[in-house]
Formats: C-alpha cells, structure tokens, sequence
C-alpha cells in the first residue's frame, strides 16, 4: 500500500493536471471558431480525461496509504494496564499515537467519515462520467434517445428481445423503404400500445406536405394498423449489441425493482451494516 505523503503527492497531481485540462478546455471554446458539434469529441475526450484525473485524485486522498475504517491499511496497536484499560493507541498506517479510549474513538470516527465522503466523491464522478458518456453518444448519432432495448419479437430474427440498438438521428426525407425506424406510436393506438417501437418501414407517403410511414415487424403477418407521421420519428436503426439489454428490460418488471431498490438500499446504508456486523463479532 502506497505511503501516505505519495498518495497525496499523487492527488496533488491529478487535481493540478484536471485543472488544467478544464483551462484548456475554456480557452478552447472562447477562442475557437469552429462550431460546437465539430468541437464535440475533442470536448467529450478532455471531459473523460478531467473526470477521471479527478477520480484517481480523490481515489488517492483518501483510500491509498489508509485504507477503510478498521481494514489493513489501518491496524491499531492498543497498549493496556494489567486491568486491562487502553493506555495508548498507535496507528502503524498513519503514524500517530493518542491517548485513552475517547481519543481512539475520535481518531477512528474521523477516519470513517473520510471514507464515506470519498466514496461520495468517487460514485459522484463515476455517475457525471456516465452522463457525460450519453450525452456524446447523443451528439455524436444526433438523436437524444441514441439506445433502445428491443422489447419484443416482432422484429426477429433481425433484432431479437434484448438486443441493445444504437439509434441515429435522420431527416423524414431521408428515410426509405426497407429502412428500420424508432418511432412513437400514433394516436389513438398510443392508449394500448407500448412506445417506442421498432419496426421495417414498407411504404412512404407524403400527404399535404406531410410525410407518413407505413411500417410492419418483420416476425408480424401483417402491417401495423397505424401510419407514422414524420413528427414521431425518433430516428433510424444503425447497429446493434446482441442481448446486452436484457437487465434493463428485467428492471422494467415488478421483481427487478424490487431488486434494483434493495441493491439501493444496501449501497447507501452499507457502511452502517459493516459496522453494526463488525460490531458483533
């Protein structure tokens, strides 16, 4: 385990190179004049560069060299009378020495809260460095719903349930016949019918300057009873993952949200049942 004067020589570093990064980043965009979508991918690597230089940054202030409240990186040594009362505390990861139990309850009162707010800090990063993930994904296909989970089998055996399809933004005019589309179901079938589907455009027609699109699964025996006017388009299929999205349709149902708001529960109230077990023993 690193000592702790390099572990904080090392988040020194990583928070001075982020910093950096995020000058270079302003300076990019108030001098520069290209538009921002030419900008985007420069813009999304230098985001991942400083959300995970901050990461590493945090990581390293409070988890090397210490290590979690009661774990290796923080043994003790206690030093007791012959009645058995703790005289004085030594730290063998951090160095120091207290005296009495009060401030050996302090010392390891400070440690705890150290570890809970770096591991805000870090799922914090981790959950913007997701978001941030998205939203290029977003801009790069030009569409804001850039992924879709296929929830049935009317699309197989092209797209079959599970399969998680990458979804690229495209002019109505644009769109042809034998073209897969995502798309918002129409009124009135909306009330009874799940959005958004996935299906096979089969006809093209334009109506008073409107355009409509006929569209059926290829696993159906027949068209869709709807056309889909040019206004629910979401945007044309461009590749897919085979079955990587069947968690997300699992967390759609009754059981996988009851297991999501467990796995929920126990991420936030974690350290409170390692203490209370830790307690036990």
């Amino acid at each position: 385990m690193l000592d702790l004067k390099v572990a904080r020589m090392m988040s020194a570093l990583c928070f001075a190179f982020a910093v950096m990064l995020i000058c270079l980043l302003a300076l990019t965009l108030s001098k520069s004049n290209l538009p921002f979508q030419a900008m985007f991918s420069y813009i999304a690597l230098l985001g991942a560069a400083v959300g995970g230089l901050l990461y590493l940054g945090v990581d390293a202030l409070f988890t090397f060299g210490r290590g979690e409240p009661g774990g290796e990186g923080s043994r003790l040594v206690l030093v007791r009378d012959r009645k058995g009362r703790v005289l004085s505390v030594r730290g063998e990861s951090r160095g120091f020495v207290v005296r009495g139990l009060s401030a050996l309850k302090t010392g390891l009162s400070q440690q705890r809260r150290e570890f809970e707010i770096a591991r805000a800090l870090k799922t914090g990063i981790l959950a913007l460095s997701v978001l941030e993930a998205y939203l290029t994904m977003a801009l790069v296909l030009g569409n804001f719903t850039p992924l879709m989970v296929v929830p049935s089998w009317s699309m197989a055996p092209t797209l079959n349930v599970g399969d998680l399809i990458f979804v690229v933004g495209v002019d109505p005019r644009n769109v042809n016949v034998g073209d897969i589309i995502v798309f918002y179901v129409p009124a009135p079938y909306d009330r009874y019918t799940p959005s958004p589907i996935v299906h096979r455009v089969i006809e093209v027609n334009v109506e008073g300057g409107e355009i409509y699109f006929r569209t059926k699964g290829d696993n159906n025996p027949s068209a869709d009873a709807w056309r889909v006017p040019s206004g629910n388009l979401i945007g044309r299929f461009a590749g897919r993952i085979p079955y990587v999205g069947l968690p997300f349709l699992f967390l759609k149902t009754p059981p996988g949200i009851a297991v999501a708001a467990a796995l929920m529960l126990l991420w936030i109230f974690y350290p409170q049942i390692k203490r209370m077990i830790g307690g036990r023993k």
